[in-house]
């Protein structure tokens, strides 16, 4: 509950930045790596919701774009740059939309395409705005907002569809990229830990574990949720293995605590290796009975087996490293750091900022 008191003390003290820090982040490409979103062009039913609940669900970007028929700034999009194989799906609705193949460099500063996904991913409606007449887009099974088609495009098609790009998400056809979840206590520690292991290219702090849908960091701090405050390690299994990351995790955490860690007592600071088949079944469980022997009491961590995983708040997103005088940080979050990388040495990275 400390970190809880704390946190809702910089809340209050800067208060001009409250609304900010409730703001969901669009997940970057990279973080889009290691989860799994079925490509569906079989689904019959359309999206539909109220205003309130496409605020609750999208971020302020997405909601500006899909449902304000906005419009982003050119070259703001993370999207615009990408170039790796993968399709691009509705913020809204994952409807698959387009596909790498069918991307060009309009020159433009918007993510261009020369044709949909499929004949199931846009509707086509004219749009009187700004004094001219376009072609407007919409995703066909949510009817959001994308952008504009436009007769000056490339071969085949000499389309180009110029779709503002904070509408997307980008599903990549593969990635050298695994993604492995645990819940240690308070993420804002854990995230710090991993992101200086060797291998590790990114962590995310969020919810896992319990059942409700779109969880907050209010009512996961404060107990209203089944949700623990977990974190996804996405790392190069070819520098580091799963095993390793285990290892890292039990060192990183006193697996003997019922519901807490260091000075935060509640379930949702509970410990939890999530696993996703088998074989990290089998070195998750492989690791507690190696490690019971060196504890009196009885190992308190549970081993789960993995179903969605929640993004935690803009704020929370590499709070160490943006909040180094922070009072829980220097008091916890470092000093966990440091004891946790001087048990595993052979795994840190040599320049841990990177």
């Amino acid at each position: 509950m400390l970190k809880l008191i704390i946190s809702v003390c910089i809340c209050l003290t800067f208060s001009a930045c409250g609304q900010q820090n409730k703001k969901m982040k669009t997940p970057s490409p990279k973080a889009m790596a290691g989860v799994n979103i079925p490509i569906d062009t079989n689904w019959t039913e359309k999206v539909v919701k109220s205003d309130a609940e496409w605020k609750k669900s999208l971020t302020e970007k997405q909601y500006y774009i899909l449902r304000k028929h906005g419009t982003e700034r050119p070259f703001s999009s993370e999207l615009y740059e990408v170039k790796d194989e993968g399709i691009y799906i509705c913020a809204g609705c994952k409807n698959p939309l387009f596909s790498s193949d069918a991307k060009f460099n309009s020159g433009t500063g918007w993510p261009s395409y020369f044709k949909p996904y499929s004949r199931k991913s846009l509707n086509v409606g004219t749009d009187n705005s700004l004094g001219m007449v376009r072609d407007a887009l919409t995703c066909k099974r949510c009817d959001g907002h994308l952008g504009h088609v436009f007769n000056d495009g490339p071969e085949p098609t000499g389309l180009r569809y110029c779709i503002d790009g904070d509408g997307l998400l980008f599903v990549p056809k593969k990635s050298a990229l695994a993604v492995a979840t645990f819940a240690g206590g308070c993420f804002w520690c854990t995230e710090t830990i991993f992101e200086s292991i060797r291998g590790v290219s990114e962590v995310i702090s969020g919810y896992s574990g319990g059942k409700e849908n779109d969880p907050s960091y209010e009512s996961v701090g404060s107990g209203r949720t089944s949700h623990a405050e977990a974190f996804q390690v996405y790392y190069d299994p070819k520098v580091i293995t799963y095993q390793d990351l285990v290892r890292v995790f039990f060192a990183s955490i006193d697996p003997t605590i019922v519901n807490g860690q260091g000075p935060d007592r509640g379930a949702q600071y509970r410990t939890i290796a999530f696993y996703t088949n088998d074989e990290e079944k089998t070195i998750i469980t492989a690791k507690i009975a190696e490690i019971a022997k060196e504890y009196s009491k009885p190992i308190a961590t549970q081993v789960v087996a993995f179903d969605k995983f929640y993004e935690a708040e803009e704020y929370h997103q590499d709070f160490v490293k943006r909040n180094p005088n922070q009072g829980y940080v220097k008091a916890e979050s470092i000093p966990r750091r440091e004891r946790t990388l001087a048990k595993v040495k052979d795994l840190v990275k040599s320049n841990p900022e990177k």
